[in-house]
């Protein structure tokens, strides 16, 4: 007897396929955010790669961003000496090199860039790999993954490596002094520090579970700290 059988496919029931690396919530056709400018930070990596931090604040009235305001943002960040204190365990070779401003406003709006220079690191240290980052968790007021941040900071030198291989906790005492200073540079221009919430479509998760439409809108941070002392990645920073 053959160990072969035909099977009509018809008889087989329908299905549909799930694409799992599409997001069902995503809105294609609302993009903006009200009153939002997005704060893209670049930071210089050791073979010459970039690292960016997508930052957003929201302002009031018309949009002021200009390339005097991308200086100044630069400028608070990448001086003073919660900065000073932070660069000496990122490495020479790496560093805060510039900013940009995009309004979220309304659609397709121009990029601003700063026209003066970020700062370096300033420790003598060999560079860890571009991949490894620090990452700032940035809450609100409010509960859910939709409600929280992370800003993962590149650049670091092998003098923020502890015992174990976690992160020196004098480093981590110096980032989170630096982190604080964000809400007050941006507020020093008139900026308010935000999560940026996109518009989001109405779906069904594949368990059942309904998830409704959100509006476009930003969300106050309430605090920007490094949890706890462990290293993170972002791998595309390490990609050849």
């Amino acid at each position: 007897m053959s160990p072969f059988r035909l099977v009509n496919v018809a008889n087989f029931p329908q299905f549909t396929a799930i694409n799992l690396t599409k997001d069902p919530g995503y809105d294609p056709a609302v993009r903006t955010i009200p009153q939002c400018v997005e704060v893209v930070l670049m930071w210089n990596l050791e073979d010459g790669k970039v690292g960016h931090n997508v930052l957003h604040a929201r302002y009031a009235g018309t949009y002021p961003g200009t390339v005097a305001m991308a200086n100044a943002i630069l400028s608070g960040l990448s001086t003073g000496a919660s900065w000073t204190a932070m660069a000496s365990f990122l490495a020479s070779t790496t560093g805060l090199a510039s900013l940009t401003l995009r309004d979220l406003n309304v659609p397709n709006q121009p990029v601003l860039a700063n026209s003066a220079g970020g700062a370096p690191g300033t420790s003598a240290s060999p560079a860890l790999p571009n991949e490894t980052a620090v990452v700032i968790t940035l809450r609100t007021a409010k509960a859910g993954r939709a409600f929280r941040g992370r800003v993962y900071v590149p650049g670091w030198a092998t003098n923020a490596l502890g015992t174990g291989n976690v992160i020196a906790a004098a480093c981590v005492t110096d980032i989170n002094a630096w982190a604080n200073t964000i809400p007050t540079v941006f507020q020093s221009q008139g900026l308010t520090f935000v999560i940026g919430q996109h518009s989001r479509v109405a779906y069904t998760s594949p368990i059942g579970t309904p998830h409704p439409k959100r509006d476009p809108t930003t969300v106050d941070v309430t605090s920007q700290a490094v949890k706890d002392n462990h290293w993170d990645t972002i791998r595309r920073r390490g990609l050849k």
